[in-house]
């Protein structure tokens, strides 16, 4: 054969493998898209298999070689001086006492902040190590609510959380000497170089923030292989409940705010990372409209649906947590719809919906029968419940997540000064480090190595964002509802892509005592409503109970 003929041939050849790896390639992408989309999307999930490997693997006991510990050395003093029988009328007080009570209780003088913390403090003393909810304490928590007295005892009051211990999410940025982790290795020792708008807020209304709470590695966007509160700094968080699914990816701040380890907390979501571990935790969370809270230094997923936003122990708390966190940033183009919307500190008792509509979609057994009491308390508070088919959808919600953490995860990096430049350097990180990366990292190398373009990624999230508005609000308008009412967090890929308003609530208890939990779905800037709707219906079940800790 001619040379010239052997050389195409070769050429020929070459081609033809080239393409057989794109294909591979290819092949093997669309394979883990699939898994991680049905593992983010809940109407497309075998839900039994689902939760039989999460609780296997959560309640598995195994050694941490990365887990941090939490330092106790600045309290250990002040600890020693709790007596039982304060400790037991904390407990009983704190456990189903709002917020707006508590300042009541420290206005009278019955109550200081520093016996608030200390109580906290030691609950999480002795109970972390079961439930791994905290990565980290604020060494200064206990300095700050003593400040929060002294204040008070001289009139100074900075707002409606004057004394009040919360927690935040690991990747939510606070400064120095508390480190934002987002759960992962490659970030154990990063010092962001200033608090999140939303902490600075929190701090401006006098909240005492107790420490960081663990959660699913990278907002469980990692791997498709991935289990809910499992992060490389904080091993597997566990529901407080019971050997049941802890829900993600807000796992660490849901078990700590069920369990009491603090009043309240502040999580994030981008698709159920608020709604679920809420549901599972038998707590009420907001999933705001998109846009009312600022992500300024918040370790994205994407700024398409990223959202933060409060999970607490009663209906109230959520009104007043967003009354404190609510607000235009100039830094944060989505927060334009904040600039002239502001938040009640109390969710209004009389707005109530003539018409919900029931999804009758159940993700597991026991569902039924918590919705149907949830749909009878709305029923009684004289709203129309009618059953109405679940509205599927072929949103593309998975390429917004890859690109968009690409994307956002250096500005991110860059804005709070950190030691490393982006997913790649993580990347490498982890390939160095096997023990930092137990279930894998498929997601965060798919989100590296996306095709999408920066138009092709701003195309589709408009796209997105049209299409789930569009579906729920015709939906709506198709059977006349005003509100939805779902299990859990069944809707979350269209409420997510769209940006709408989701609240949870305890809606019951499986025979194992499993927590349910109920959501109910509005339209844009219908947050307030949808609060005061879920706890007039919590009014009427009056079935919340806290779990039961030894």
């Amino acid at each position: 054969m001619p040379q010239s003929s052997l050389c195409a041939v070769s050429r020929w050849l070459g081609l033809i493998s080239a393409l057989a790896l794109l294909a591979e390639g290819l092949v093997v992408w669309w394979v883990m898209s699939q898994a991680a989309e049905k593992r983010l999307t809940p109407n497309k999930r075998d839900w039994e298999s689902f939760v039989v490997r999460q609780v296997a693997e959560q309640t598995t006991e195994r050694p941490y070689p990365l887990r941090q510990k939490l330092d106790f050395t600045a309290f250990e003093a002040a600890l020693t001086q709790l007596d039982e029988a304060t400790l037991e009328r904390l407990q009983t007080l704190t456990q189903k006492t709002t917020i707006a009570q508590l300042q009541t209780e420290m206005q009278a003088g019955r109550l200081s902040s520093e016996q608030l913390t200390l109580f906290y403090l030691w609950r999480i003393r002795r109970y972390n190590d079961l439930l791994r909810a905290f990565l980290e304490l604020n060494p200064a928590a206990l300095e700050e609510a003593r400040t929060c007295d002294q204040e008070r005892q001289h009139g100074k009051i900075r707002g409606s959380l004057h004394g009040i211990p919360l927690c935040l999410k690991d990747n939510i940025s606070t400064a120095g000497p508390m480190h934002t982790t987002v759960g992962a290795a490659v970030l154990a020792e990063h010092l962001a170089d200033q608090d999140a708008l939303i902490v600075q807020k929190l701090r401006a209304a006098g909240a005492v923030i107790l420490g960081k709470n663990n959660l699913s590695e990278w907002a469980n966007f990692m791997s498709s292989q991935s289990v809910n509160g499992y992060s490389t700094l904080g091993g597997h968080t566990r529901n407080p409940y019971g050997p049941f699914d802890v829900g993600g990816s807000s796992s660490g701040t849901a078990s700590a705010v069920a369990a009491n380890l603090a009043v309240a907390g502040i999580g994030s979501e981008t698709s159920g990372s608020l709604i679920y571990p809420a549901a599972q935790n038998s707590l009420y969370t907001l999933k705001p409209t998109l846009g009312l809270v600022s992500r300024d230094r918040i370790i994205p997923i994407t700024a398409a649906q990223d959202t933060a936003g409060p999970m607490t122990k009663n209906a109230t708390d959520l009104a007043l947590l967003m009354s404190v966190i609510t607000g235009h940033d100039p830094n944060d183009i989505e927060t334009r719809i904040a600039q002239n919307f502001v938040f009640p500190p109390f969710p209004p008792r009389s707005l109530f919906p003539a018409r919900v509509g029931w999804v009758q979609h159940n993700q597991r057994s026991g569902d039924q029968e918590a919705l149907e009491q949830a749909a009878q308390a709305l029923n009684s508070l004289g709203a129309e419940v009618v059953k109405v088919h679940f509205p599927d959808s072929s949103i593309e919600m998975m390429p917004v997540l890859h690109v968009g953490m690409r994307r956002g995860l250096s500005l991110y990096l860059q804005a709070t000064q950190a030691s490393i430049q982006g997913l790649s350097d993580v990347i490498e990180y982890n390939r160095q480090h096997p023990e930092a990366a137990l279930y894998g990292q498929d997601l965060l190398e798919t989100s590296l190595s996306h095709p999408l373009s920066e138009t092709e990624y701003q195309a589709l999230v408009a796209k997105n964002r049209q299409q789930a508005s569009d579906l729920l609000l015709g939906f709506m308008q198709e059977h006349r509802l005003d509100v939805l009412l779902t299990v859990s967090n069944s809707l979350s890929l269209p409420t997510s892509t769209s940006g709408f308003p989701v609240v949870n609530f305890p809606a019951g208890y499986r025979q194992s005592g499993e927590p349910v939990g109920a959501s109910l779905v509005g339209r844009a800037l219908q947050d307030t409503m949808l609060i005061g709707l879920a706890q007039a219906a919590s009014e009427r079940l009056n079935i919340h109970k806290p779990p039961i800790l030894r």
